[in-house]
């Protein structure tokens, strides 16, 4: 485990050597011989592109003029169009390079003289040969001094030292707030290192003709060192981030490597820069595609690792292959850089912001949307541009047609054919097809045979696929993603707690807005469904009542009539039965729940005085869970008529002497009711015989299952699980 620091030390650490690093480069390249002109490599020398408004030189030198050549006394010393180049390590080979040192010595030496002046030529009439050309070149007297003017320093120092400042400071912040894993520090070296290069830079780029050399070469190769070790450092990170792909400690091959390259460099062993400088880059990009691919391996179930894989493979291959695109490359094969380095660095800060999101787990469940989003529109964009240089170099047509003709296709063939692949690249997952599953989801909320939030949780189940699901006390407001997309909290369409759950697809993803959008479409779905369930179960319970009124008060005084015509006779009795069954069915549709215990004790005391008078034992067991468990009316009658069957069928074919009932409840919400008898087992030829298949049908009504089962050492046994989850209505007291 690394060492852990307190934040606000890192960061306010971060921040003072930021600053004094910044106060450095501006003292120094406040400090460089000015003249007062900024320059570019010209045709015939150096040509100058601006003139400083406190010039010496102002109203003499006119930008678009070339300078080709430094005078002291009866020295004239001839400029080159690479004296203007900013970066030295563009160079090929090592013979240029310390060419344009010595070159760079000289012009500085003269600078300083004092009777030192500038030969200045109109590019547009130019001379064959200095002393002897058809135009003479006007001579204007030039003075170096040290200013520290911050004015004039130019655009580019101030771009590149903030770029190297963001670097910095992201990688302390990210180290700061992240400190239980080993990448952040690399992440934090590597921005360091970094920020060094890009500093040095920003100091040598803003030279005017030339500068103090012993300075140069220094700041050249800190530049050097800072890329060398940038690259060491970000390939190290690629081992520890996001897993640690071994044991072995990867600093330790990076440090000899970075200091071998470094001494080739440095000790010019070969006269190639590219094969010490610009190679040993790619060698280290080429070793992070090896690192990513095992680490893209490494973390396929490991949802939240592969999301900041993802982070940092699209943000560091996207700034250190656009740099080696746009920079490096073109060298290596013999053309000047597509952008010129000092710009180039923006490509970094934007690669060290998003690797610090995937650090500090920012967001990383949308991650996918905008990854694609940013490749896409950068691929258009490269079409784009390449369709129309290719318009310019290949047909060899004029820029202004060949931008129409790119622009037509554009219009007629580019927009389809994006709208046909954003259709098809952007992240539909299965979830997202609300649309498609529209008619499963509606049969499933207002199917009222069903308990609704057993089947949401079921349907959460099929669509997310979590590997997790759990209750939690208390109904969430709303659908939230959690621990950076591992968890997702899911309101229940009714019930008083919520659903929590984990990893996605089996953990081979993180939850996103996808799964957020199919839940709130999908929860305001059975809401709705909920509410329609409810008014149908209130229209239910009206009708309920006004049956039991009808059959209490027509059929009910007709039964007392015949009672008491009847008499003790056997029809009296026999009415007196129907009465007792009538008044049972009004309770059940005058209640609307039931409490189980209620109900059991009063089957319990009528199956006790049958089973009494066929000499049988009857033993029944209701454990305390399922005794408070809330029924409604046609559970109860179900239940109570499947213990009424099993009695029944026992006491006229078993030729029993025990039975026993066992009624319990798990923790799914439904009622285990296990009965058996001692008798002499079941036929296979009364399986389908009337009694049993009532049993079966009454399970299946409320959503349960029945099965029949031969128990040891004899007789006849019966498993019933039966959905109990009690409705939202409160329990009604018995009519007396």
């Amino acid at each position: 485990m690394p060492r852990q620091w307190p934040p606000a030390r890192l960061l306010s650490a971060g921040l003072i050597i930021g600053f004094l690093m910044a106060l450095l480069a501006i003292y120094l390249a406040t400090h460089l011989p000015r003249v007062g002109i900024h320059t570019e490599p010209g045709i015939h020398g150096v040509r100058v592109t601006s003139v400083a408004p406190d010039s010496d030189l102002q109203g003499l030198v006119q930008p678009g003029q070339e300078i080709i050549a430094l005078r002291s006394g009866t020295q004239v010393f001839r400029l080159e169009p690479g004296d203007a180049v900013a970066e030295p390590d563009d160079a090929p080979v090592y013979a240029i390079y310390n060419r344009f040192f010595e070159r760079q010595a000289e012009i500085w030496r003269l600078l300083r003289a004092p009777d030192t002046e500038l030969a200045i030529i109109d590019p547009n009439n130019p001379p064959q040969l200095l002393g002897r050309s058809v135009v003479t070149p006007a001579y204007v007297s030039v003075s170096a001094s040290h200013t520290s003017n911050l004015s004039g320093l130019p655009t580019s120092f101030w771009f590149q030292l903030v770029c190297a400042l963001s670097i910095f400071w992201m990688g302390i912040g990210a180290w700061a707030f992240v400190q239980n894993e080993r990448g952040p520090p690399f992440y934090a070296r590597a921005g360091f290192a970094l920020a060094l290069a890009i500093i040095a830079s920003a100091i040598y780029t803003t030279r005017e003709l030339a500068m103090e050399p012993a300075l140069f070469l220094t700041l050249s190769r800190i530049n050097q060192f800072g890329a060398m070790l940038f690259a060491g450092a970000g390939t190290t990170l690629l081992w520890y981030y996001p897993t640690r792909l071994g044991h072995w400690r990867f600093e330790r091959f990076m440090v000899p490597a970075v200091a071998l390259i470094l001494a080739a460099n440095w000790g010019q062993w070969t006269n190639s820069l590219d094969l010490t400088a610009r190679l040993s880059l790619m060698c280290w990009a080429a070793l992070d595609v090896v690192l990513a691919v095992v680490q893209w391996r490494r973390t396929r179930t490991e949802p939240v690792a592969r999301a900041r894989l993802k982070w940092f493979v699209f943000s560091w291959f996207g700034g250190v292959l656009g740099y080696l695109s746009l920079v490096v490359a073109p060298q290596i094969l013999g053309h000047p850089s597509i952008i010129h380095q000092q710009w180039a660095w923006i490509l970094f800060v934007l690669s060290y912001l998003g690797i610090a999101m995937g650090i500090v787990r920012f967001r990383l469940f949308d991650l996918d949307r905008w990854i694609l989003m940013a490749w896409f529109w950068f691929l258009c964009g490269v079409v784009v541009i390449a369709f129309d240089a290719m318009l310019v170099v290949v047909l060899d047509m004029s820029t202004t047609l060949s931008l129409l003709v790119t622009l037509a296709i554009a219009g007629w063939l580019y927009f389809p054919l994006r709208q046909f692949f954003i259709k098809r690249l952007m992240p539909r997952a299965k979830r997202d097809h609300f649309a498609n599953r529209l008619p499963e989801l509606i049969a499933d909320a207002f199917d009222t045979q069903k308990n609704i939030d057993r089947e949401w949780e079921t349907i959460m189940q099929r669509t997310l696929q979590p590997l997790q699901i759990s209750r939690i006390d208390g109904r969430s407001p709303t659908t939230a993603i959690k621990d950076s997309g591992l968890r997702l909290t899911v309101p229940a369409p009714s019930c008083p707690h919520s659903l929590e759950l984990g990893y996605a697809d089996g953990g081979q993803r993180l939850f996103d807005r996808n799964d957020l959008a199919f839940v709130d479409q999908t929860l305001m779905l059975f809401r709705y469904a909920e509410n329609y369930r409810h008014r149908f179960r209130q229209g239910v319970m009206d009708e309920r009542k006004r049956v039991a009124r009808d059959l209490h008060d027509d059929v009910g005084a007709r039964l007392l009539s015949v009672i008491y015509r009847a008499g003790d006779t056997e029809a009296g009795q026999l009415a007196r039965e129907c009465l007792r069954e009538l008044r049972d069915v009004i309770q059940g549709l005058q209640k609307q729940q039931t409490l189980l215990g209620r109900s059991f004790s009063r089957w319990q005391q009528e199956a006790a005085d049958r089973c009494q008078l066929f000499g049988v034992d009857l033993v029944t067991s209701l454990q305390p869970g399922a005794a408070a468990l809330a029924l409604s009316p046609r559970s109860e009658r179900n239940l109570i008529s499947i213990l009424r069957e099993f009695v029944t069928n026992t006491l006229k074919h078993a030729n029993a002497s025990d039975i026993c009932i066992t009624l319990q409840a798990d923790n799914q919400g439904y009622l285990l009711v296990d009965c058996q008898d001692n008798g002499q087992g079941i036929r296979p030829d009364a399986m389908s015989g009337v009694g049993t298949h009532s049993i079966r049908e009454r399970a299946s009504e409320i959503g349960g299952t029945a099965i029949w089962y031969c128990p040891l050492p004899g007789g006849t046994g019966l498993q019933c699980s039966l959905p109990v989850t009690p409705a939202r209505q409160t329990v009604t007291e018995e009519t007396p």
